[in-house]
């Protein structure tokens, strides 16, 4: 999944644009063009499904043009703040909720829920509540339509566990069986490292059983005394040697590679990671197990969503609106989901037959029926409030200070809490 970003770059000038929106202004002539903006998704895996997608639509809509847009990776959130700040956001945009939420309190994008009423029925409620956003300086409202959904089980290594002392055949579940395996793992002396978890993200607190934000979303919750004792864990893991150095650097990125050379027991990957496992690594294929994300929960709280928003200065509400509904309608959800190794949001997706034929024989089967599960029944626990420039990225270096000694767990949580709550304010 795309990583999670904020958009901050032009703030001030989102506050002033209002929520007024245009009137709806549908070309009586039938000369209508919606610009429809993707996220980095012009390529040869997905062109030739949005041609189709958007010859169909254009097909069944006469006069009405749909011109795709699709912006990269880099600096996207960047892109959106100024299209905002000048006015020129296309008229259905995706993205995911932390990059819309700015825009959503700046008034840049559609209040869905009240233009299209009965549009919450075609979602599963928990992706229609990932699309609404409620908390200060922003009236509660769904601001977009759930599209491809996606989490991700944990692989574990079970040539590295058994010379760890690990049973391969009781994968960890709870935060208890993952350090009691740690324990193990650093008391064998085998010199490997459990992951490179380090209680840096929401959803490791929110996991744990951690209310991370107030019910009414005005506060950040997450320095609890049960929370202060959950990141110890952790810190006592790394002092133990348990956590690799490399992994305090946010911008670090070799985990994958740390796991498939043999450093790291457990690594927290897609539902189709096990195929690129077994293309890209065959040796650690054929010894590789799959079991569910860690959670004191009893469900996931790493679900990640998609979605598409409207903007709400669109000259052409009423096309917009209805596009944006035909793109994360049930078939073509399902179809798209087939395509980008993701799940849908669209009520009655995951009871299509291809979930019901998983073929759980292999790791691959396993991971997809493990992750099915997981956006069956978990939901997503960061707050779309929390983005880089608001908390997360601080909650990283504070962690990371933690880990080094340099102050302590409930210092790292209390400073991150305080910046965090004033960013809200």
């Amino acid at each position: 999944m795309k990583k999670v970003a904020a958009v901050t770059g032009a703030a001030a000038m989102l506050l002033s644009m209002g929520a007024c929106g245009n009137k709806d202004n549908e070309a009586a002539n039938g000369n209508v063009e919606i610009k429809f903006q993707t996220w980095n998704l012009k390529n040869d895996k997905y062109t030739p499904y949005f041609t189709s997608l958007i010859s169909a639509y254009e097909k069944s809509h006469k006069g009405v043009t749909i011109k795709w847009i699709d912006q990269p990776s880099d600096n996207y959130e960047e892109k959106l703040s100024a299209d905002a700040a000048a006015n020129n956001l296309p008229d259905v945009l995706d993205a995911n909720p932390s990059l819309m939420f700015g825009l959503a309190k700046a008034g840049a994008l559609m209040d869905v829920g009240k233009e299209a009423p009965n549009a919450s029925k075609n979602y599963y409620p928990n992706a229609w509540k990932a699309v609404t956003f409620s908390g200060k300086g922003i009236t509660t409202a769904a601001y977009g339509f759930p599209w491809y959904v996606n989490d991700g089980p944990m692989y574990y290594n079970i040539e590295l566990m058994k010379k760890c002392g690990l049973d391969p055949d009781k994968l960890p579940v709870t935060y208890d069986d993952y350090f009691a395996d740690a324990d193990t793992m650093v008391k064998s002396g085998c010199g490997a490292f459990m992951s490179t978890n380090t209680a840096s993200d929401a959803a490791d607190y929110a996991s744990a059983g951690v209310q991370f934000m107030s019910k009414d979303k005005t506060e950040y919750t997450f320095n609890t005394p049960k929370a202060v004792a959950h990141l110890q864990r952790f810190i006592d893991l790394y002092n133990q040697k348990g956590i690799p150095p490399e992994a305090l650097n946010a911008q670090w990125s070799q985990q994958g590679e740390f796991f498939q050379r043999g450093s790291i027991i457990a690594m927290g990957g897609s539902a189709y990671s096990a195929a690129d496992f077994k293309q890209n690594s065959p040796d650690l294929y054929k010894n590789l197990a799959v079991g569910p994300k860690i959670t004191d929960e009893g469900r996931s709280a790493t679900v990640s969503y998609e979605m598409l928003a409207v903007n709400s200065q669109t000259k052409h509400k009423k096309e917009a609106l209805d596009f944006a509904q035909f793109v994360t309608n049930s078939k073509n959800q399902l179809e798209f989901a087939k395509k980008s190794n993701t799940f849908p949001s669209s009520a009655g997706g995951l009871d299509d037959p291809y979930y019901k034929k998983i073929d759980t024989s292999d790791l691959q089967g396993k991971a997809l029926a493990i992750t099915l599960k997981e956006v069956q029944t978990g939901y997503s626990s960061r707050p779309p409030q929390f983005t880089d420039a608001a908390g997360s990225q601080y909650l990283q270096q504070q962690v990371a200070l933690a880990m080094q000694g340099k102050q302590t767990a409930k210092q790292a949580l209390d400073k991150t809490v305080d910046f965090a709550n004033k960013k809200l304010k």
